[in-house]
């Protein structure tokens, strides 16, 4: 455990001295090999898996209050009756396992757990007493045991925050992707930041221009002035902020064009963010022939009056979608295009187009497929489908 985050912790070594078997896992601190009583009041042996966080390199409880999870059959009293404290409930640790009960039990006083050492053995007592007046000889502390299984995850520092919520197995849906991001400004910006916060394998960012402070203001952080003095390329730019927490970022300070389109070709996904591109219809069309999904980024604002209004709009262009469907709605960020831009607005604009690339991936839920999403700034409302005529009718009636 030398070079473990936990080595320092005072809750696991106290542990391991007291000869618990211990484990971490998906970011779950385990206690393997503990004795629990079964319907049929037999003795079986179950897990109990505590989600912890790490600030830095301290470890803290990351269940948010007193629950814990186990991974066993329903414990129960010596006489075969189900304790009060397990419920049923499936808690993802990794994608291959999951906890089948969540246990809530509050401390004597009412209050909190002081560590994770006095929180793990409480738990222990309660599922381990039936199964010792069962059998005197069950032992939860069969000896000091240490197993940490490596998650190979792209990330510098633990995601415990998949750990927490019991995401696990639906953030696998995104390992085995290498995601392209053309174009780095306010749009692309913002889905690099949703983007380098999951399972992905990898991220490619294209942009052949500089990073100036109109950029630093539609952008998610805040820039640091040197940097912007700097004037460095867009996409090296932010390879290296992202590069504090996502591993495998790699920046092309290039500009797409039907000349390297060829440079998209190992991508699985590719979010199209450049405005300007004059090639796009045809990277559109190379990336169609090859069967490599996109979606498509742009807005439309304007002044109207002392007020901004217009459009924001998400195109999908998924092999699976008619030709027809697709082509059609190519052109409809373009005609959205202006030179108005605000951060609000261009993080929404991200937002929407990671909604629909998470969709297509099968993570959010979706009542049917669409070519296209548009919000009406005037209105309020986002519409799904092919309605975008009426849609552009209605803003030039505003």
């Amino acid at each position: 455990m030398s070079t473990s985050p936990f080595g320092l912790d005072p809750s696991t070594r106290r542990l391991l001295d007291e000869d618990y078997c211990l484990s971490f896992e998906g970011n779950h601190l385990i206690v393997e090999h503990v004795p629990y009583a079964t319907t049929g009041g037999a003795v079986a042996y179950g897990r109990l898996a505590l989600p912890v966080v790490f600030s830095g390199d301290a470890v803290h409880d990351g269940s948010g209050d007193h629950r814990i999870w186990f991974v066993g059959e329903q414990p129960c009293d010596q006489h075969g009756r189900p304790l009060p404290g397990p419920s049923p409930e499936a808690h993802a640790i990794t994608a291959e396992l999951s906890a089948d009960f969540m246990i809530s039990s509050k401390p004597k006083d009412g209050g909190s757990y002081a560590n994770t050492y006095d929180k793990i053995t409480s738990y222990v007592r309660i599922l381990s007493h039936p199964a010792i007046a069962l059998d005197p000889a069950a032992n939860p502390r069969p000896g000091a045991g240490w197993t940490e299984v490596p998650d190979d995850l792209p990330f510098v520092y633990p995601d415990t925050g998949t750990a927490r919520a019991g995401l696990a197995a639906v953030n696998a849906k995104f390992r085995g992707h290498r995601i392209g991001i053309v174009g780095l400004g306010g749009t692309g910006s913002f889905i690099l930041d949703q983007v380098s916060k999951t399972w992905v394998d990898a991220i490619d960012l294209f942009d052949g221009d500089v990073f100036d402070n109109h950029n630093a203001y539609r952008a998610p952080g805040a820039a640091d002035i040197e940097d912007l003095k700097r004037r460095p390329n867009k996409a090296e730019y932010f390879a290296s902020v992202y590069g504090h927490m996502h591993t495998g970022i790699t920046a092309h300070p290039v500009f797409i064009t039907a000349d390297n389109v060829s440079r998209l070709g190992d991508c699985t996904f590719v979010f199209m963010a450049a405005a300007d591109a004059e090639d796009k219809p045809a990277i559109i069309t190379w990336l169609r022939e090859r069967r490599i999904p996109m979606v498509e980024v742009g807005m439309g604002i304007r002044d109207e009056g002392g007020c901004l209004s217009g459009l924001l709009a998400v195109v999908n262009h998924f092999p699976e979608a008619p030709e027809g469907t697709v082509a059609g709605a190519a052109a409809a960020p373009d005609e959205y295009d202006r030179n108005i831009q605000t951060a609000d607005l261009n993080s929404l604009n991200a937002m929407l187009a990671v909604i629909n690339w998470k969709k297509y991936l099968g993570y959010y839920a979706e009542f049917e497929p669409v070519d296209e999403t548009v919000y009406r700034i005037f209105t309020g409302t986002i519409r799904n489908g092919a309605e975008r005529g009426a849609e552009r009718a209605g803003a030039d009636a505003e």
